[in-house]
This record gives C-alpha cells, structure tokens and sequence, in this order.
C-alpha cells in the first residue's frame, strides 16, 4: 500500500484541488450509477467485460481519492466490487449475443459471419458459455453464479436506462445508491479517523509540554528552598514525572523529601505530591494563613494550575503590599 500511495497521494492532491467540495459527496453516486446509466463512457473503449471493469474501476478509485482528506487512501475493496460491476453488466449485441444453449451468437445462428467481428458478447452469455460441457463441480456452479449475477445486473441496467420512475426502477435504483453510500461512509469515517488521530497528537503534545512545565515548577520550587539535586529529582518522579512524561505514582503515605518539609510559611503554590487531596506533601503552614484548593488554583487559572498558580501569586503580592 505503500508504494501505490506514492502513485495514489499526487492524484488525491490534484482532484482535491481541482473538484469543488460541493460536488465531491455526489462522486461515489456517480461513479456507482455510471454502469448502468451512462452506456455512452462505459463503451467508450469497446464495451468489453475488460474495458468495462477497468473504467468502472477507475471511476470508483477517481471518486474515493478526490474525497476531502483522502491524501491517496482508498478502498482497494471498493474498487475492486466497482470493476466486478462494471464487467459483470456488459450488454451483448447484435453478432455477440448467443441464442438459448447453443453456444452460438445470433450471426452464427442465422448462418452468417458478418455481424460476428462486430458485435459484443454479454457477460451473462460469456459464463454460460464457459459453463457448457463442463462436468457438475465446483467450477460449473461458480461460473453459473456469476452467470446469475450478471442477468440481474443487466436487468438492473435495462430498468434505470427505461424504466427509471418506476416502482421497479426505485428498487433498481438501490443498487448504485448502496455503493455510493458505502463509499461516501468509508470516506467519512477515514477523516474522521484521521480528525481524533490528530486531535490526540495534539493532546498528548499538550500533555507532555504541561508535564514538563509541572516537573519545571517542581524544581524551581525545591531550589529555592534548597533541596539536593537528588532530593529534586526523586520528588519529581514521586509526582509522577519524568522526562517530559507521565508515569504511574505509588498511592498512599507522605511523600519522602529526605525528612525536610516544603516551608509553605511565607505561602505559596505547591507543585509536588502524587495527586490531588491526598494530603501526602509535609509543608510548614503558619497561624492565620489560607490554603486554596486545587480546584480553586485551577478555576483561578481558566482551568489551568500553573495559570492558577501566577494570579494567585499576583494577588498574594498585592494584598501583602497592602497589609
């Protein structure tokens, strides 16, 4: 998949570019309805099972790589039902199509050979034929399946080109509409895909720069009360950060910080600890002095500690001024 991407992603780039938005969510329909209902460009090279699989084929690919977001992703199964249609619905023509059991086609039957190098053989008569003066087996059943197959597609063709307002062309109509929207869902559900891929890329970047800034704070904290660089580094990972990332914390207990205490006398933000109320940081508090709850340092911040923390210092500074 990789090496056709690199076919793929360019075409994707370009059909992006060159297809209006509006009109990309009709493509699948389109594509889908075009063996049946546009005998004009399904025989645009001969109206062959080939000519006929490959253009349906590429019709379907066309469709799902000018999708928004697609950037040379496609539906290899799409694409393959979509050429499996396409060559299964092949119509026959005068000199191609076979008359009953015979095995003959019409220009055969009527004791002439003109009409034969210009007629088409259709895929119903293409099986059948196969299948003649074959034993019972395996083989014999598949090739009658596909046989069956193609009689209803054809008939699908018949009624749409015909028939369309119809009870029987609604329910014709159903086959091309289940396939484009098939299509327009893997479509859909690929960016979505793509969306919430993104979206944790950039939660979890936002988690590790937060990570990193707590693990900062924790150290700015600790220094200026003195703390060891290992007493530093052994609080920042029992907070439960390390190297920019998050890591599981040990519940329960006080936190060892080498049988010293954080000197909260002078107040200030506590950074450290394993997790919220856990009351697991020893810190000298004075008489008369107020502790804030976390969720009030976060709500204080627009729903960051850290911003929290700041206005907080802030309004201590003034009020301290004031006193």
């Amino acid at each position: 998949m990789g090496f056709l991407k690199k076919i793929t992603r360019p075409i994707s780039r370009v059909l992006d570019k060159i297809v209006p938005n509006e009109i990309k969510p009709a493509l699948p329909f389109l594509a889908a309805a075009a063996p049946f209902m546009a005998p004009g460009i399904m025989g645009a090279f001969g109206n062959s099972m080939l000519s006929r699989g490959l253009i349906s084929g590429g019709l379907n690919l066309g469709s799902q790589l000018a999708q928004e977001g697609s950037d040379g992703d496609f539906s290899g199964l799409s694409t393959l039902m979509a050429a499996a249609t396409g060559a299964l619905s092949t119509p026959g023509s005068a000199g191609g199509r076979t008359i009953g059991d015979t095995g003959k086609s019409y220009s055969q039957y009527m004791g002439g050979d003109s009409l034969a190098s210009t007629g088409t053989q259709s895929a119903e008569d293409f099986f059948k034929n196969k299948a003649l003066g074959m034993e019972p087996g395996f083989a014999k059943s598949g090739l009658g399946a596909l046989e069956k197959s193609s009689n209803y597609l054809t008939g699908v063709s018949d009624t749409l080109q015909n028939n369309l307002f119809s009870k029987e062309g609604l329910k014709a109509a159903l086959v091309p509409v289940g396939q484009g929207f098939t299509d327009l869902a893997v479509a859909e559900n690929r960016r979505a895909l793509k969306d919430y891929e993104r979206e944790q890329a950039d939660y979890e970047a936002g988690m590790d720069e937060e990570n990193s800034n707590r693990a900062f704070a924790i150290r700015q904290s600790m220094e200026a009360y003195g703390f060891t660089e290992q007493e530093i580094l052994d609080a920042i990972e029992a907070a439960g950060y390390r190297a920019g990332g998050r890591v599981g914390a040990e519940e329960g207990g006080l936190m060892d910080l080498g049988g010293r205490e954080m000197d909260m006398r002078g107040g200030g933000f506590i950074p450290i600890g394993k997790k919220e109320r856990a009351d697991d940081v020893p810190a000298r508090l004075s008489k008369n002095e107020f502790v804030m709850t976390a969720d009030a340092v976060r709500a204080a911040g627009g729903g960051s500690v850290n911003e929290g923390a700041k206005r907080m210092y802030e309004t201590m500074n003034r009020l301290e001024a004031r006193a």
